[in-house]
């Protein structure tokens, strides 16, 4: 029996956002955009670093077997300066953008992220925790540290050899500040964590379980505001994804294959951004310590529709899949 469309609004537990779901006009998704998305090596700035002038910080492993480089981003959107004062222009407050904008270049220019094995992801992990570290302690004006991926041009991605960014803040972002503020009044209403309920439930209700290990959990938000969303939360709650102790880089890395793989089968190779969502650098915004109430988690989104006047008009997302059904299909493709 033929499963009866879903058409209903759902309310994120954590943000308060509203994301309207009608499963009927599922046939408009679209991924093929990117397959002509190729550079050649002639024409690629990250090929030879050292002979495009890139500004390099360091690379990992320290041998000839490096697997990630990073290197300042030659157009950034920050940039370096002193700490930033609040200014304000009529009724508006401004900062100037003062920040960290580095870029982590893969070593092979064919070898993309879909192709990476689990060792790469270790690696990675490394790299990313490493560099996020550091930037804790040398950017005395950041608020917020940002690690993202763009896959594909649909995703933004400019550059086909494969890299992944960070980028440090001196304000705090709205999308995290909705979550923060969503998790914090979650727990000043029941004293608990709001994420730590959200897995527990989830884990009752396993419809949207697409795969688990020992210390994580990947899974389609009930409330998903994009097809074929993912998530990826560890079993133990923390705030700070750099403090993950290297024990669990090895659980981390396989959740990390394990889902961009499910997603390359079903959806034969998309674009997508994946991010790492992680508490801020200090407490100031909230007075309580960011591990009594947040959890870091991964977010992945590949790019298969474009907002159009309801979603940009209402802020709406409007949702052509049901999540079930999302992670049905992706527990189904045998890696």
């Amino acid at each position: 029996m033929d499963k009866k469309p879903l058409n209903e609004f759902r309310q994120d537990l954590v943000s308060g956002e509203w994301v309207l779901f009608m499963t009927a006009r599922s046939h408009s998704l679209r991924s093929d955009e990117d397959k002509d998305f190729y550079q050649t090596k002639r024409e690629c700035p990250f090929e030879d670093l050292v002979q495009s002038g890139q500004n390099i910080v360091w690379s990992y492993p320290e041998n000839e077997n490096q697997h990630a480089t990073i290197i300042k981003n030659k157009f950034p959107a920050v940039r370096p300066g002193l700490c930033p004062v609040e200014q304000s222009f009529g009724p508006f407050k401004t900062f100037d953008p003062i920040g960290d904008h580095e870029v982590v270049v893969y070593r092979e220019h064919d070898y993309g992220i879909y192709k990476f094995n689990q060792e790469d992801w270790i690696k990675t992990i490394q790299v990313y925790k490493k560099r996020f570290s550091e930037l804790t302690k040398s950017q005395e004006c950041a608020k917020y540290i940002l690690i993202f991926h763009n896959h594909g041009r649909a995703a933004g991605a400019s550059i086909y050899h494969a890299h992944s960014q960070i980028i440090t803040m001196p304000i705090l972002p709205p999308d995290i500040f909705r979550s923060l503020n969503g998790s914090f009044q979650y727990y000043q209403q029941h004293k608990k964590r709001v994420y730590a309920d959200l897995l527990e439930w989830e884990q009752k209700e396993r419809k949207r379980i697409v795969y688990e290990n020992k210390e994580f959990i990947v899974f389609c938000p009930y409330v998903s505001k994009y097809p074929y969303e993912l998530r990826i939360f560890s079993k133990e709650s923390h705030a700070h994804f750099h403090e993950l102790p290297d024990t669990s880089n090895e659980y981390f890395a396989d959740a990390m294959f394990t889902a961009l793989q499910k997603m390359k089968i079903v959806l034969d190779s998309p674009p997508f951004n994946m991010f790492i969502h992680t508490a801020p650098i200090n407490n100031e915004e909230f007075g309580v310590h960011f591990h009594e109430f947040y959890h870091w988690h991964v977010e992945i989104i590949p790019k298969l529709k474009i907002d159009a006047g309801v979603e940009i008009g209402t802020g709406v997302e409007i949702n052509v899949v049901d999540p079930d059904e999302s992670a049905e299909k992706y527990r189904d493709a045998k890696i």
